[in-house]
C-alpha cells in the first residue's frame, strides 16, 4: 500500500473521530505495516459469503446474486477474501467485516470482458480459471473495504502476486467514486488492452513488466468440456475429419453416421486450441463411448485419458454404472489403463477397415447423480454444468408474465 492510500485513509477517519479522542493509535501515526498487522483477510463458506455480500448491497448499486458469487468460489476459492479487523476477528468463528472478489479469466473470458459480451453479474464458469491454473487476466469484480479495511486491498493483491498470477494484469470497473479512488493509486489508470481490443470504460493496471513474470513457467491450460455451440460443434467436425477421414481413411458417410444429432460431444481445448473430442450416446442401462479422437501433434500428453476421465464423471452424474465402448484391437492397452476391461463375452468386429472388440467399465453412480429428486432448477441447467445456475435460472427473477397468467 503507498502512501496515497494511507492519506484517503486517514482523510476519513480525521473527518469521522472525534476530537477528544487518543491519537496514540491513529492513523496518521501508523505506518503501513502496522495498519496491515491489524487487518486480516480469510476465505470463508457458502453462508459467509452471502452474510457479506447483502451487507454490501447497500453500498453498491448492482451487486449480482448471492448464489452467482458462491458458485465462483466454488469453482475457484481464490476469488473471494474476506477481509476482518484482527481485534474484531475471532478465529473459532471467523466472521468479515468487508470482502474482495475477484474474477481470473481465461483468454476467452477476457476478451469477452473488454469486448462486452462477458456478463460479469452472471459470468460463464468456462471463462473463469481454476485454481491451478494461470489466468490471462484478473478482473476486480467488487470490493467492500469501508475505512480501516481498505487498508487490506494490497494484502489481497498480493495473494494475486504469487508466481502463478505474477505478471498478470488487473482489470477493473469502478461503479462509485470510492472504488476509482482506492484504485487509481495502485497503479490502475483509465481503457484497457487486451489481444488487440481496447474497452475505454474499464481500469487497468499493467503487471506485464514484472521481472519475476519471467520465471514462471507456464503450463499449458487443458480444459474438457461439453459441446454447446455450432461453433464449438464445428471444431468436433475438423478434429474427427482429420483424424479419421485423414489419417484413417474412413469415408465422410462413415464417420459421419448419422448418430451425431442423438449424442452429447465433448470437446478438449489445449490454450484455447481444440485438439480433441470424443462422443457419447445413451441407451437403457448403458452410455457408450465412441469417436475418441486427439490431432496427432497433440497426442502423447494425455489428453485421451483426460477426455474419457470427463466422459465417465458425466455418465456417472447422469446416473449411469456401465459404460461401453468399442476398442480398436491394437487400442486395447489404452481402455484398460481409464479401468475398462474386455467382456467376457467380448465379440470381434470389424467396420471401417479396423478390427474392434467390446470393452466395458463398471462403476459406481456419482453420489450427486440427477434424478427425479433433484432441484428442477438443476435438472434444467446446460449439459454438464449442474453445479452452476443457468440462464433458465436466472430468468426466475421476472417472475410470471401477464400472457401466462391469462392462459
Amino acid at each position: 500500500m503507498n502512501a496515497l492510500d494511507i492519506d484517503l485513509l486517514r482523510k476519513s477517519a480525521r473527518g469521522k473521530a472525534p476530537r477528544d479522542r487518543s491519537t496514540a493509535h491513529s492513523l496518521d501515526r501508523m505506518t503501513n505495516l502496522q495498519v496491515a498487522r491489524r487487518i486480516v483477510i480469510f476465505t470463508v463458506d457458502a453462508a459467509g459469503i452471502a452474510s457479506l455480500v447483502d451487507a454490501a448491497r447497500a453500498d453498491i448499486p448492482g451487486l449480482t446474486c448471492n448464489r452467482t458469487i458462491q458458485t465462483v468460489a466454488n469453482h475457484n476459492p481464490d476469488t473471494f477474501w474476506a477481509i476482518a479487523r484482527k481485534d474484531h476477528f475471532d478465529i473459532s468463528s471467523p466472521k468479515g467485516e468487508g470482502f474482495f472478489a475477484v474474477l481470473p479469466l481465461t483468454h476467452e473470458g477476457l476478451r469477452g470482458l473488454l469486448d462486452g459480451s462477458l456478463d460479469t453479474r452472471n459470468p460463464d464458469i468456462s471463462c473463469i480459471t481454476r485454481q491451478s491454473e494461470r489466468p490471462a487476466g484478473i478482473y476486480i469484480w467488487c470490493i467492500h473495504a469501508k475505512g480501516t479495511l481498505a487498508a487490506a486491498i494490497p494484502l489481497v493483491l498480493e495473494k494475486i502476486s504469487t508466481p502463478l498470477y505474477r505478471g498478470v494484469n488487473l482489470y477493473s470497473r469502478p461503479v462509485t467514486k470510492e472504488g476509482l479512488r482506492v484504485l487509481e493509486p495502485l497503479g490502475f489508470t483509465p481503457g484497457a488492452r487486451y489481444d488487440g481490443l481496447f474497452a475505454p470504460n474499464l481500469q487497468m493496471c499493467d503487471r506485464s513488466k514484472d521481472v519475476a513474470a519471467a520465471k514462471f513457467r507456464r503450463e499449458p491450460s487443458v480444459s474438457v468440456r461439453v459441446v454447446q455451440s455450432m461453433d464449438e460443434m464445428a471444431r468436433v467436425i475438423a478434429i474427427r475429419g482429420a483424424v479419421y477421414m485423414g489419417e484413417q481413411q474412413c469415408p465422410f458417410e462413415e464417420e459421419f453416421d448419422g448418430n451425431d444429432f442423438s449424442a452429447t460431444h465433448l470437446i478438449c481445448h489445449k490454450d484455447q486450441e481444440p485438439v480433441g473430442c470424443m462422443r457419447i450416446r445413451y441407451f437403457a442401462d448403458f452410455a457408450k463411448l465412441e469417436r475418441l479422437a486427439v490431432r496427432h501433434e497433440s497426442r502423447n500428453e494425455g489428453l485421451a485419458s483426460q477426455i474419457v476421465s470427463t466422459a465417465i464423471e458425466l455418465c456417472r452424474k447422469k446416473g449411469y454404472r456401465v459404460l461401453y465402448a468399442h476398442s480398436q484391437k491394437r487400442f486395447l492397452e489404452f481402455w484398460e489403463q481409464q479401468g475398462f476391461t474386455r467382456m467376457t463375452s467380448a465379440r470381434d468386429f470389424t467396420f471401417s477397415d479396423f478390427d474392434y472388440t467390446e470393452v466395458k467399465l463398471e462403476t459406481e453412480r456419482h453420489p450427486q447423480s440427477i434424478s427425479l429428486a433433484a432441484d428442477p432448477y438443476v435438472i434444467i441447467r446446460p449439459e454438464g454444468r449442474w453445479d452452476a445456475p443457468g440462464i433458465l435460472e436466472m430468468s426466475a427473477n421476472r417472475g410470471v408474465s401477464l400472457l401466462a397468467s391469462a392462459r
